[in-house]
């Protein structure tokens, strides 16, 4: 059944998006016939007819619509529908315009427009404009009347079939007077306010043109929305938060030597290159409505392309860049499955089953994520929030570049948001937190999408999670490969689909093909693959060295986080009881795996076994020491558990077993709760201190010896030492004496020992705490350079008393 999933997902895409398209679809040019090319053509041949210097002109071509009929109609889409089909309205909706820009001088000061019927091809205006200081007549309105009368009589004028005077205005030059004599096109069509009219312009005695125009019907201004203001800023805070933070990973895993530079290079450039070809192509036609001081036309268009290219289009491939290298050092770690095929495409091996199947399976997924962006968007729609707009898609083929824009606008989608989906999935899965990534994806697409043609924006952002949470779940499904060509795919289809669903004619055939033919021809690479029957299977040796070092360096902290957890599991849980004494311990790794060791051991007799170890060094290897002395240790007490006899038992395995020149002090001591007396025996380890509390004073336990490891000629020596109520037994490694502060000074024995004399007299718990404080100020809160160990024994009562007073209370209970 899974096999065939791809295959019935693209069914369910398909019929869902076939059902939702028709409501997307009410704001588009229904009819349009015209390309873009054949506009420019018709435009300038009657450009020529009017006097305008085409040749010696810089031009633009774009694609506006009435902007009163708009704010009017767009909330009421049936409305927009009959008004497509009404001869007066449907040519205002929308038609190519076509402006003739002097070189070198201010920019709106061109030589006139003209603009073209999409769907016929007719001209619905043209205008050849003067500059201010052009010489005229000044003539009245009686002597331009006639003529403008005669043109408006002289044929029949799409979008104005039955014009009527109203009026005429006159702009007063210095050097000559115009005129607009103004039409009234009357219609039964329900508009509201707006008033449609035909406007015939002269300059002084000369005919200059004409246009169809809109006003309201109470003289009021237009005032348009200001949300595209809001998209952008909001769009650009995203896109430079998200860099600061792949900057931050990026610099620290960088360093760490975890990420590779060479595919975020690849991917830096063809998105360089993407943006200089997308803002070459849109440049001239984006720029329609900007002016920069007296700057003319080209070079307007030019800075707008530099500006947009330095502030978004560099920081957006940096972005990329970033994105992959962090998101592949991560990916690796758990998902390297995920970037097979995409791998394969980067060794230049494309034609294998592995390419084949992702090529494949994207394709199939990307009506999937035209359709949820689709089903998602339709629920504003339906709540009357938004509205069916011309969209960004019917917007890039029809007013800034045409279908190859379409297809660049497409691929870029893909390379951006697949590689988010890798760095935010790969990083937050890492720190289990893979909902957190996920829901910062859906953000990511809600402000950097807006595929679906509805207004306005900020209603319609809230709801434009389904194409970006698709292509999530077709990640998690798949691999990188199928991501993006389903986020490619599905751009494509979501973008192109509404103007295609209603185009006529060569624009019809044009559209189709730059939406079927990469579709096609991605199908048709992936079918050649998979015949090969040829899967990719990696070596080890085909990493990357960045990848290399991520696998090794997860195989040893794999291993060190066993040891460690075997480790722990070595040292006591908790301290001891122990009648008339209280007991306290600390430990503290200056690594993941520690070298110290200490442990309490119970006996038969009632006994109290104390251990207490230090491996030469820390780490993995002085941890595997410290558990083969312990496992000897545990071994050897249950068979004689006498100081001397344990320390000679240990001092032959560790000569044994050890690496060479590998040594460990040792301390083993039995402690009789009932005398309160310890045998003990020592290895090398640092003289333990006995706190006497009648005398004040510290008496250092000492017990010569050579540490376990090394061959000795002196048998081991054994000591007694007895302790009375008040007294206290202090263990302690020497990282708690060789703590350094920042100027290197060590801790020393002379402020241990004044430490443990000013707190001799609290209890365990206290006296490790005030020790462990006096260090840690010390060195101010410095990490350890070794193993810190200790433990503490506070004689409180004699055990003899304990026991009798308890036998007491009982028999009298």
């Amino acid at each position: 059944m899974k096999r065939y999933a791809p295959y019935f997902a693209f069914v369910a895409g398909i019929a869902v998006f076939a059902v939702l398209l028709p409501r997307f679809n009410g704001a588009q040019p229904r009819g349009v016939r015209i390309t873009r090319h054949e506009a420019v053509d018709i435009a300038d041949a009657e450009a020529r007819r009017l006097g305008i210097p085409v040749d010696q002109a810089w031009s633009t071509l774009s694609w506006i619509s009435s902007p009163r009929l708009a704010k009017e109609l767009q909330p009421k889409p049936e409305l927009r529908r009959q008004a497509s089909a009404d001869p007066v309205l449907a040519p205002r909706l929308g038609a190519y315009h076509r402006v003739y820009y002097r070189r070198g001088l201010e920019k709106y000061n061109p030589y006139g427009y003209v603009n073209v019927d999409g769907r016929t091809g007719q001209i619905l205006g043209a205008r050849l404009s003067f500059l201010s200081e052009d010489r005229g007549a000044q003539l009245p309105e009686s002597a331009l009347r006639a003529p403008a009368d005669a043109f408006v009589h002289s044929r029949v004028f799409v979008g104005a079939p039955a014009p009527r005077f109203e009026s005429a205005r006159p702009t007063v030059l210095r050097s000559r007077t115009d005129w607009t004599f103004r039409y009234r096109v009357p219609t039964n069509f329900p508009l509201g306010r707006v008033v449609p009219y035909l406007y015939v312009f002269y300059a002084g005695d000369r005919f200059a043109g004409w246009d169809l125009a809109e006003e309201y019907a109470d003289g009021s201004p237009y005032r348009g929305a200001d949300t595209e203001i809001w998209a952008l800023f909001a769009r650009f805070v995203e896109q430079y938060a998200l860099l600061v933070i792949l900057l931050v990973i990026f610099l620290r895993k960088y360093h760490a030597g975890e990420v590779g530079v060479g595919t975020g290079s690849i991917l830096f450039a063809v998105a360089i290159v993407l943006a200089l070809i997308v803002d070459w192509i849109m440049g001239p036609s984006a720029t329609e409505g900007n002016q920069i001081g007296s700057l003319d036309a080209r070079v307007t268009a030019l800075a707008n392309m530099g500006f947009k290219f330095l502030l978004y289009d560099i920081p957006l491939a940096v972005l990329v860049f970033f994105a992959w290298s962090v998101g592949e050092s991560y990916a690796r770690e758990r998902w390297g499955e995920r970037l097979a095929s995409f791998d394969a495409l980067l060794r230049r091996d494309a034609l294998n089953a592995t390419v084949g199947r992702s090529l494949l399976h994207g394709v199939l997924a990307a009506p999937v994520v035209a359709a949820a962006a689709f089903l998602t968007a339709s629920i504003p729609l339906l709540l009357t929030l938004t509205y069916p707009s011309l969209g960004i898609g019917s917007e890039i083929e029809l007013s800034l570049g045409g279908p190859v824009l379409l297809l660049l606008f497409a691929l870029g989608d893909a390379i951006l948001f697949s590689v988010c989906i890798l760095f935010l999935l790969a990083w937050t899965h890492r720190g289990r937190m893979m909902l957190l990534g996920v829901a910062a994806v859906i953000v990511i697409g809600m402000l950097g999408g807006g595929v679906t043609p509805t207004e306005p924006y900020l209603h319609r952002m809230m709801f434009e999670f389904g194409g970006i949470g698709a292509a999530v779940l077709i990640f998690l499904a798949s691999d990188l490969l199928t991501t993006a060509v389903a986020i490619f795919g599905g751009a494509m289809l979501a973008m192109s689909a509404p103007l295609l669903s209603v185009a006529r004619g060569h624009e019809f055939g044009q559209l189709l093909s730059a939406t079927s033919l990469p579709l096609v021809a991605l199908v048709g690479t992936a079918i050649a693959a998979l015949l090969t029957k040829r899967e990719v299977i990696y070596r080890y040796e085909d990493l990357a060295p960045h990848v290399r070092r991520i696998i090794e360096r997860e195989r040893v902290k794999a291993e060190i986080d066993a040891a460690n957890r075997i480790q722990s599991a070595l040292l006591p849980v908790a301290a001891p009881r122990v009648a008339g004494a209280s007991v306290a311990s600390h430990y503290r790794a200056a690594t993941e795996i520690g070298g110290d060791y200490f442990d309490f051991l119970p006996q038969r007799g009632g006994e109290i076994g104390i251990a207490f170890g230090d491996v030469a060094g820390h780490g993995l290897t002085s941890g595997i020491v410290m558990a083969m002395a312990k496992s000897a240790l545990l071994v050897q007490v249950e068979t004689d558990p006498s100081p001397r006899t344990v320390m000679q038992v240990l001092n032959e395995i560790v000569i044994r077993t050890a690496p060479r020149r590998m040594m460990m002090t040792f301390f083993f001591g039995l402690l009789d709760p009932s005398s309160q007396r310890l045998r003990f025996s020592s290895a090398g380890h640092l003289d333990p201190y006995a706190y006497r509390a009648r005398q004040h004073r510290l008496e250092p336990l000492s017990s010569w010896g050579f540490p376990l490891g090394v061959r000795r000629r002196d048998p081991f020596r054994e000591h007694i030492v007895q302790f009375a109520p008040g007294d206290r037994l202090v263990l302690y490694s020497d990282g708690l004496i060789e703590a350094l502060d920042d100027d290197g000074e060590p801790f020393g024995f002379d402020r241990f020992e004044r430490v443990l004399l000013e707190s001799g007299h609290l209890g365990a718990e206290e006296i490790k705490k005030t020790l462990l404080g006096s260090i840690r100020k010390f060195t101010r809160n410095r990490p350890p350079e070794d193993d810190q160990t200790l433990v503490v024994v506070s004689f409180d009562t004699p055990a003899a008393v304990v026991e009798e007073a308890e036998a007491e209370y009982a028999a009298a209970t």
